[in-house]
Formats: C-alpha cells, sequence, structure tokens
C-alpha cells in the first residue's frame, strides 16, 4: 500500500510540478548509467521514483529528461532526484545527502544491456548538462536535444560516449548470440558472463503481437463476418487470434503479400471491406540485440535454441514484399506501426519505391503489453492460439509469449560499480521481483481486453498457495529456470515446489 501511495504520488508531483525539482544547474552526488531493455521503461520509472526522497505530495525534486523526439524519451531518458536513503537501500542511520542522476539508454534494446557492458564497450548515453534541455508547460519533463554532430561534423556534446553500470535485458545474457547479437558488438560468451558479471532476475514480461488497427480490422471481419459488432471493438471476446505456426511464417518473410494470407480458405484481402494502399505484408520488428525481439525469435522460432532454426527476416523486398522495417526501441516500434497504418512517415522508413512515397499498409510487430492501454497508437493487440495476452493467461500457462527479465552488472573485481552506486543499483534490481511492487505497476497497465504487464517469478518468491493468480502480487509458477538455471530457450516448467495453478 506504501508503494502504491508512493507511486500515486509521483503522478501528482509530475502533474503539478516542483519549486524544488533537480534542473540541470545541479551537480549530482551520483551518476548511474543503465543501458538495455526499452519493454521495461515504464517500471523503471516506477522503481526509480519510489526511492525519492518524498512527502504528501510525492518525491520532493523528482525532475525527468527525455530525448526530443517524436515520441519523447523512446531512445533516452533521465531521472534526477534526492534519494530516499532507506528506501535505497543505506542504513536507517546514515544522514547522506544523495543527489541521484539516473541515465537509462533504451536504444537499441536489451544487446545494449549485455554485450558491451560485459565487454566494457562505451556507447552514447544522454547528458542533460549540454544547455541543450528545456521544459516548457504545460510538459512535465524536460525535452533535451540528442543531436551528436553539428552541420560541420563537428560532436555537440549532447551524447557522451559512456560504459554502462548496469544493464537489463528482457531475456538472459547468454541469449544474445547469432541473430540477436547487437551490430558492433561480438556474441555473448556464458562462460565469460559466469566469471565476470552478477546477473538478477527481475519479473516475467508478457509480450504480445501488435497489429495496425486496419489490420485488426481486417482480421475481426475475417473472423466474425463483416458488419459484426466486434468489428472495431477493443473487447477481449472480439479480439481475432492468429496461430503460432502463422505468426512464425509471417515473422521469417515466408508470405509476402497479404493476398496469399487465407483465413478459412479465402485470402485476407479479399473477406476486408477496405484495402491498404499498398497490400505487401510489412513487418515492424526490432533491431538485432532487441530483448523483445530476441524473446519473439525464441517463443515463435525457437531461434537460437534449436540446430537450423530459421532466424526473423531481416531484409525485405520492397517491391514484392514482405517490407521489413528495424525499429530501435518500443517507441520506434509504436512509430512505425502508426506510420503504416495513417500513411506517414515518423520512422523516415515508409517510402514505397512503387509509390514513390509513404503508404498504408497492413503490419505487424512484437511489443511489452505494458504499452498502448490507452489505445493512442494506432495498433492492437491480437490472440494467440485463441489466448488473449493477459498475465493471468501467461501465470495458467495458457499464453506462450512470455519471458524473464534480468539485470545485470560487471563484479567490482571486473571494474563493476561499487560504493553507493553499487547499493542503488542493487536496490533497483531486487524491488524490480517484489510481487507487490510489480501488482502496484500493473494497475497502470490495465487494457481494455484485460491486465497486461509483469509477474514476479517463482525462483524468488512463492506463488499463491491455491494456485489462483494473486493479481494484487502476482506471482508466475512456472519458470524457465527449472534446471537450476534461467534460459529463456528452455520450455516452462513448473516449479517443483509449488502445486500446479488452477486451470
Amino acid at each position: 500500500m506504501k508503494i502504491k501511495q508512493i507511486a500515486t504520488a509521483i503522478s501528482a508531483v509530475l502533474l503539478s510540478g516542483s519549486a524544488f525539482a533537480l534542473a540541470p544547474t545541479n551537480v549530482p552526488d551520483i551518476t548511474i548509467y543503465m543501458s538495455g531493455a526499452s519493454a521495461q521503461d515504464k517500471a523503471i520509472a516506477t522503481l526509480f521514483g519510489n526511492i525519492c526522497v518524498s512527502d504528501a505530495n510525492g518525491p520532493t525534486d523528482l525532475d525527468i529528461y527525455k530525448d526530443d523526439s517524436v515520441k519523447p524519451g523512446k531512445a533516452y531518458t533521465s531521472y534526477f532526484c534526492t534519494v530516499d536513503n532507506v528506501k535505497a537501500g543505506f542504513p536507517s542511520t546514515d544522514t547522506t545527502v544523495r543527489k541521484v542522476l539516473f541515465n537509462k539508454r533504451s536504444k537499441g534494446g536489451s544487446g545494449e544491456g549485455v554485450n558491451p557492458v560485459l565487454n566494457e564497450v562505451a556507447i552514447d548515453a544522454m547528458n542533460i548538462f549540454n544547455n541543450n534541455c528545456t521544459k516548457t508547460a504545460p510538459e512535465t519533463f524536460y525535452r533535451c536535444n540528442i543531436t551528436a554532430l553539428d552541420a560541420s561534423g563537428n560532436p555537440t556534446g549532447n551524447l557522451i560516449k559512456v560504459v554502462s553500470d548496469a544493464g537489463v535485458s528482457d531475456v538472459n545474457p547468454e541469449m544474445f548470440v547469432g541473430a540477436n547479437t547487437p551490430a558492433g558488438n561480438t556474441p555473448v560468451n556464458a562462460a565469460t558472463v559466469a566469471l565476470k558479471m552478477v546477473v538478477k532476475s527481475a519479473a516475467a514480461a508478457v509480450f504480445g503481437i501488435p497489429v495496425t488497427t486496419t489490420l485488426r480490422n481486417a482480421l475481426q471481419e475475417a473472423e466474425f463476418g463483416i458488419g459484426s459488432p466486434c468489428v472495431k471493438s477493443d473487447t477481449e471476446a472480439c479480439m481475432p487470434s492468429l496461430n503460432k505456426r502463422q505468426v512464425a511464417s509471417l515473422a521469417t518473410g515466408m508470405i509476402k503479400n497479404w493476398s496469399a494470407f487465407k483465413v478459412n480458405g479465402v485470402a485476407l484481402t479479399s473477406v476486408a471491406s477496405i484495402l491498404p494502399t499498398s497490400t505487401k505484408v510489412t513487418f515492424c520488428r526490432r533491431v538485432d540485440g532487441s530483448g523483445t525481439q530476441a524473446q519473439m525469435n525464441a517463443n515463435f522460432l525457437h531461434y537460437p535454441c534449436t540446430a537450423n532454426a530459421v532466424a526473423p527476416a531481416s531484409t525485405g523486398n520492397p517491391f514484392v514484399g514482405p517490407v521489413v522495417i528495424k525499429n530501435e526501441g518500443s517507441g520506434d516500434m509504436s512509430v512505425c506501426l502508426n506510420d503504416f497504418n495513417n500513411g506517414t512517415n515518423g520512422t523516415g522508413q515508409n517510402n514505397d519505391p512503387l509509390i514513390g512515397g509513404p503508404v498504408t499498409a497492413w503490419a505487424f510487430g512484437l511489443q511489452s503489453t505494458e504499452k498502448n492501454g490507452n489505445l493512442k497508437d494506432d495498433y492492437r493487440f491480437i490472440k494467440i492460439d485463441g489466448v488473449a495476452p493477459t498475465i493471468q493467461n501467461a501465470a495458467n500457462g495458457k499464453y506462450l509469449d512470455w519471458a524473464e527479465q534480468t539485470f545485470q552488472w560487471r563484479k567490482p573485481a571486473y571494474t563493476g560499480p561499487a560504493g553507493d552506486k553499487l547499493t542503488i543499483i542493487e536496490t533497483i534490481a531486487r524491488t524490480a521481483s517484489n510481487p507487490t511492487t510489480i501488482g502496484n505497476l500493473d494497475t497502470k497497465l490495465i487494457q481494455p481486453w484485460g491486465q497486461g504487464g509483469y509477474l514476479a517469478v517463482s525462483t524468488n518468491f512463492a506463488p499463491a498457495a491455491n494456485g489462483i493468480l494473486d493479481v494484487t502480487a502476482p506471482v508466475i509458477p512456472y519458470t524457465h529456470a527449472a534446471s537450476g538455471k534461467l534460459d529463456n530457450c528452455t520450455v516452462p516448467l513448473l516449479n517443483n515446489a509449488y502445486q500446479a495453478p488452477q486451470l
């Protein structure tokens, strides 16, 4: 209840502003750089906000900085506040004032929180102290220019190269090999991970397959009939469904045009009342190194888990299809789906060579279910094998598309974080797996079709004894760590210490 009150207070302060906020004229006592999974950005925002000094109105000096883009914060976000020592993991007798700047890089996704952290490779991070951040009402956050080079090609200082202190990923580090390796990095060596890194299990995130709203409507017409009350409805009962093998076939580029995609023996393009400009299959995927992409690869394609497994389509054919668009983060994914739903070009990649400009097209992608609960973006989640992507269905073993996330950092002996910095990182990682914390976060992630979001994992906490998911403190009884080591490539099994969940 305390955490829920804090989270509510944070929202209140963000809406009202704070006279004591930590503007970029302040100097932090501790600066932390974390890179990796964009799917967890809302969770990380809540986790950091929870350790700030607060009063009855919420955090007393929290300020938030986001990159100035079409979706602010899709690549970089920074949080700056004075931390509450006890909440941050320090002794109650410690009276030291600690102003902490927490920098989160989401660009590139999970792989940027694994490979460069392990190998001590410096990557871009946002610099908020370059006179590049401004806050203008009614916005409650600073927008920061992240242009790296000026017109003459000289560095602007808006981005700086740093080695991340810690990383966060949607899957365990060992999965970032082959097509999951981020560009410019070497594949992860499992033995090196064991030697140099501390890896902590976080929560289980439930993912889904989002499709452009126009494709959702077409699938509803094919499944329920043109003129059905279900067409354009966002309820669970009216969610259209694709099966695992259909998604796998689309993701690997086996189907080039929606005219070749059959529903009950009839081409989808023949049963839809409205067709897009282009009927080429369009895949808004994530870049290599994305944990969201890695978990999809494992859950739908068994890649890289099985010898000879096919990786997702990396390049397409813009003339005949499929069209394949790679996106850095989950924010870019939203922009991509919006573009092809509406015929816009926020990504700069909606350029049909036959038309000579942006088109509307039926596109699909991949996204965590914490996204778009307010339906502001022009995409909708669908069912997989007839099952909606709710945390309840994941916990009951009915829904397949979920993964167990990790936080990781180098051990102090390998130039990893130490002292006060390590204490704060450990606190964030520890509280990220707390069922009550997760339950409070999930209340903000409700979808029109049910509860999306996260679950605590049974390797850290016991599920409800009666086998029924407690949404206020959700724990999934299945685990990818049944062997004793987390591996999202394995089939999740019931933790043998607990009874089976209620079906």
